[in-house]
C-alpha cells in the first residue's frame, strides 16, 4: 500500500495541528522533513516515542514541533504511523503536508486511516463507523452509545448471535451430508424455539436503534399551531435569538423554517411552519402543505396554543393527526391571561414565549416523554446500514419459523438462515462487499 498523509485536525487556525502518516515508508519519509534536537534519528525511534525538533525544507526551519512514532503492528492503523505536531497555522501545517509528499507520501482519502486499521483487523467495522460517532457526539447519551461500540461492544452481540446461526448451520451442512441422521438440534421444535430467541434479540436491537437515534443524530421536531399563536415567537425563545419574524399578522411565516436548538442532552431539529388555517393565499398554502409534510417525518410535535383563546376544533382536529408521534401542547402568551390549560391526553406546559428566561420546564417535559430513548449501558445499533442489515436477518429468520410451521423441507430453511447470518457478518465486515466497505468509508472525514 502507499503511505498516506494527511492533516488530521480540523481545517481552521488554533493551537496546534497535527499531520498523521501511515504506511512502510512512514518513519523514513518524516524523517527526510524532521531534524531532532540532539543524538537522535527517526529511523531507530522506539513505537510510543516522541522527539523535539524541527521541520526543514531545505535546511530552513518552518517550525519546532514534536513528532511522535508508533510501530507496526502496535499502531492505530496497524501500519508504521508517524503523527507531527505543529502550531496550528493553515499555511503552515499544509506547508509540511507539501513537504511529505515530496518525499513520497500520497494524499489519503476520507477515512483511509480507519480504513486501514479495519483492514489489518485493529477494528471491526462496527467499532471503524463508531469512530465517526464518537467525533460527532454532541451529548452525554449519544458519546456513551458510540463508545459502547467502538469497545466492541456491538461486535461481541452481534459475534454471539451470529455464531447461533452458523452452529444452526453446521448441523444443517452434517444433515445434508447424511441425511439418514438427524441431529437433535434440528428437531422442529427446538429449533423454533431457538430462531425465536435470536429473532427476539435482534427485534430489541433494531426497536432500541429507533429509540436511540433521536439521542444520536436529534428529534426532528415540528412547531405547528393556528396563526398568531406564537410559533415563531417560540421558535425565538428555543434558539435564543431572533430566527423567526414575529407580527401581529396572520400568515407572516410562510416558509418552513429550520434550526438546530441543544437542551441539556436533547439536540432540536426546529422546524417553525406556517399557521394552519383555511386560506386562498397560494404560497400561504403551499407553506401549510409543508408543515403537514413536516409533521409525517416528526419525532416531535410542539403545538403552540394562543392561551386568550383556547383550544378551537381546528387545535383538536390537527392533534388528532399527531398518531404515532409524541406531542405537547404550549399553552402560550399566558402573562396575557389567567386561563387555565385544558385537560388533555397529552402533556401540555404553560409559558410565556415573549417573556420566558428559561427553557428548564421545557427540558423536564422531554426528558419524561423520551426517558426510553436511550438504553444506558447496553449495545445499540448505531446507523441505518447496520438497522438494515438487522431487519432483514429478522425477515428471513421469520421466513424460516413460517417454513418450519408448514412442515417445509429442511434444505429450504437452511437457504433462509445462511442469507441471515450473511447479512449479521456484514455488520462487522466479516462477510463484506469492497463497495459496502468504500461506502462507509467515504462518509468519514479525510484525516481520520
Amino acid at each position: 500500500m502507499n503511505t498516506i498523509a494527511a492533516i488530521s485536525t480540523p481545517n481552521a487556525v488554533g493551537g496546534i495541528a497535527m499531520i498523521r502518516v501511515s504506511g512502510d515508508n512512514a518513519i523514513e519519509a518524516a524523517s527526510a522533513v524532521f531534524q531532532p534536537v540532539g543524538n537522535i534519528k527517526v529511523t531507530e525511534m522506539r513505537g510510543y516515542t516522541c522527539a523535539y525538533g524541527y521541520i526543514t525544507d531545505h535546511g530552513e526551519r518552518l517550525d519546532d514541533v514534536v513528532l511522535t512514532v508508533f510501530r507496526a503492528p502496535h499502531s492505530y492503523t496497524g501500519e508504521d504511523t508517524v503523527e507531527i505536531t505543529c502550531h496550528g497555522g493553515l499555511y503552515l501545517s499544509k506547508q509540511i503536508l507539501a513537504l511529505l509528499y515530496r518525499c513520497g507520501c500520497v494524499p489519503a482519502g476520507p477515512g483511509e486511516f480507519t480504513k486501514r486499521a479495519f483492514l489489518n483487523g485493529k477494528l471491526s467495522l462496527s467499532q471503524a463507523e463508531a469512530v465517526m460517532d464518537v467525533i460527532r457526539a454532541d451529548g452525554a447519551a449519544s458519546l456513551r452509545q458510540a463508545n459502547l461500540a467502538k469497545q466492541g461492544k456491538m461486535h461481541e452481540r452481534m459475534f454471539t448471535i451470529s455464531n447461533h446461526l452458523v452452529e444452526m448451520l453446521s448441523a444443517f451442512a452434517y444433515w445434508l451430508d447424511d441425511a439418514e441422521d438427524m441431529p437433535p438440534e434440528l428437531e422442529r421444535d427446538t429449533l423454533d424455539n431457538k430462531l425465536q430467541s435470536i429473532q427476539h434479540q435482534l427485534q430489541t436491537m433494531s426497536d432500541n436503534y429507533q429509540n436511540g437515534r433521536i439521542l444520536r443524530e436529534g428529534i426532528r421536531t415540528v412547531l405547528l399551531g393556528r396563526p398568531n399563536a406564537g410559533k415563531s415567537s417560540v421558535m425565538n425563545w428555543l434558539c435564543g435569538m431572533q430566527r423567526s419574524i414575529v407580527t401581529d399578522i396572520a400568515g407572516t411565516t410562510r416558509d418552513v423554517i429550520t434550526e438546530q436548538v441543544k437542551i441539556d442532552e436533547y439536540t432540536l431539529l426546529l422546524s417553525d411552519t406556517a399557521g394552519l388555517r383555511e386560506t386562498d393565499n397560494q404560497i400561504e398554502s403551499i407553506g401549510i402543505s409543508q408543515a403537514y409534510q413536516a409533521l409525517d417525518t416528526a419525532d416531535l410535535v410542539l403545538y403552540v396554543v394562543d392561551a386568550a383563546v383556547g383550544i378551537t376544533p381546528e387545535d383538536q382536529d390537527t392533534l388528532s393527526k399527531c398518531v404515532g408521534c409524541p406531542a405537547l401542547v404550549l399553552w402560550n402568551k399566558t402573562d396575557l391571561t389567567d386561563a387555565e390549560p385544558p385537560a388533555l391526553d397529552i402533556p401540555v406546559l404553560s409559558i410565556s414565549a415573549l417573556h420566558a428566561d428559561s427553557v428548564a420546564p421545557l427540558s423536564d417535559t422531554l426528558r419524561k416523554i423520551f426517558s426510553n430513548a436511550c438504553i444506558p449501558d447496553q449495545p445499540t445499533v448505531m446507523n441505518e446500514r447496520q438497522n438494515a442489515l438487522i431487519l432483514h436477518a429478522i425477515e428471513r429468520i421469520t421466513e424460516s419459523r413460517a417454513l418450519l410451521t408448514n412442515g417445509a423441507e429442511l434444505d429450504m430453511i437452511y437457504i433462509c438462515l445462511e442469507d441471515a447470518a450473511h447479512a449479521l457478518r456484514e455488520i462487522d465486515g466479516s462477510d463484506v462487499s469492497d463497495d459496502v466497505i468504500d461506502g462507509v468509508f467515504s462518509k468519514f472525514c479525510v484525516g481520520k
